[in-house]
C-alpha cells in the first residue's frame, strides 16, 4: 500500500471519527474500538514483533479495557488501564514457549501498541465537554488535512513543515468560520498537534517495509486518528475550564 493510499486511509479513518462524533457518543465509542482493532491487527507485524498473536490479543484487550473505562468511570482510571497492560506485555512473554527472542522489542512494542489505544479512548473522552461534537469535528478535519499533504510528492523535510501549517489552518478555519463552540486558539491548537504527529507517523512508518502489506499498512495509517485522541481531549478540558 502506497503512501497516497495510507493518506486516503487515514482520511476516512478521520471522517468516521467525526461522523460518530456528530452524530452520538455510543456511536462514536464503536468506531473508535472498531479502528482500534484494525490498528491492534495489524500493529504487530508493521514494526515486526516476534510473535504477533499474543501482541494482538493484549493491544485489542487493552483497548476494549480503555474505551469500558471511558463509558462507565472518569479518564484517570486510563492511567491504571495502562498500567495493566505493561503488566500484560509482561505476562504475554512468560507464556512464550519459542526461547523468548528479542524480549526487550516485544515488550516495548506491545506497550507502544498499547499506548497508542488508550489514547484512543481519549476521542470518546471529549463526549464529557459541552463542545464535544464541534471538537471532535476539528480534530478530525486536521487530521484530514494533514494526511493529504503527506501525498504531494515532495521531500520528507518538506512533508514535516507543510503537514503542521496544513493541519493549524484547517483547525483554525473550523474554529473560526464553522464551530464557533471551539474557537480559533484551540482549534489551532489541535491542528498543530495533528499535523505533527501527522507527518511524523507518516514519514517514520512509511520506510518501514511492512508498511506495504494490508494490515500492517492499515495500522500505519490508522495511528494518526487513534493516538490524536487525548490531545484532543486536553484541549477540551481547557475549553471547559
Amino acid at each position: 500500500m502506497g503512501a497516497s493510499t495510507r493518506a486516503a486511509v487515514t482520511s476516512v479513518g478521520a471522517a468516521a471519527v467525526a461522523l460518530a462524533g456528530f452524530v452520538a457518543d455510543g456511536l462514536l465509542a464503536g468506531v473508535v474500538l472498531g479502528l482500534s482493532l484494525v490498528f491492534a491487527a495489524g500493529w504487530s507485524r508493521l514494526v515486526d514483533l516476534p510473535t504477533h498473536r499474543g501482541a494482538v490479543v493484549v493491544v485489542a484487550g487493552v483497548a476494549v479495557a480503555a474505551l469500558a473505562v471511558v463509558l462507565t468511570s472518569t479518564v484517570a482510571v486510563l492511567g491504571i488501564v495502562m498500567g495493566l497492560a505493561v503488566v500484560g506485555a509482561f505476562v504475554h512473554q512468560m507464556l512464550r514457549r519459542d526461547g523468548r527472542p528479542r524480549l526487550t522489542e516485544s515488550v516495548s512494542g506491545v506497550v507502544t501498541g498499547a499506548v497508542v489505544v488508550v489514547s484512543a479512548a481519549g476521542w470518546v473522552a471529549v463526549g464529557t465537554s459541552g463542545s464535544s461534537p464541534a471538537l471532535v469535528v476539528t480534530g478530525a478535519a486536521t487530521i484530514a488535512a494533514a494526511a493529504a499533504v503527506t501525498t504531494v510528492p515532495v521531500t520528507a523535510r518538506t512533508v514535516v513543515l507543510l503537514a503542521p501549517a496544513a493541519g493549524g489552518l484547517a483547525g483554525l478555519l473550523a474554529g473560526v468560520l464553522l464551530l464557533d463552540d471551539v474557537g480559533p486558539v484551540p482549534g489551532l491548537l489541535v491542528g498543530l498537534a495533528a499535523g505533527v504527529l501527522t507527518s511524523a507517523l507518516h514519514v517514520l512508518f512509511g520506510r518501514f517495509p511492512a508498511s506495504r502489506r494490508l494490515r500492517p499498512a492499515l495500522a500505519a495509517a490508522l495511528l494518526p486518528v487513534l493516538v490524536v485522541g487525548v490531545p484532543v481531549y486536553l484541549v477540551s478540558r481547557l475549553l471547559a475550564a
